[in-house]
């Protein structure tokens, strides 16, 4: 199993706003990504084939199910 008590001294909010900023970076990382690589194998895109918006509507309902509990 995986031993975490090097973590003990870390309060819950604490680990919570880590957590948080982990899934802020990521998501400011998916903004980075070039728009060949979104729209590849598309040949009339539209709004709704951007994986983009899709990724970053994900990371905002798991990180708001995260910050509530």
């Amino acid at each position: 199993m995986l031993n975490f008590d090097w973590l003990a001294w870390l309060t819950m909010e604490e680990a919570k706003g880590v957590f948080l900023g982990l899934f802020f970076l990521i998501g400011v990382l998916i903004l980075f990504l070039p728009r060949e690589y979104i729209y590849e194998g598309i040949e009339h895109p539209r709004w709704y084939h951007n994986l983009k918006l899709w990724s970053i509507g994900v990371l905002l309902f798991i990180g708001s199910v995260y910050y509530m509990f």
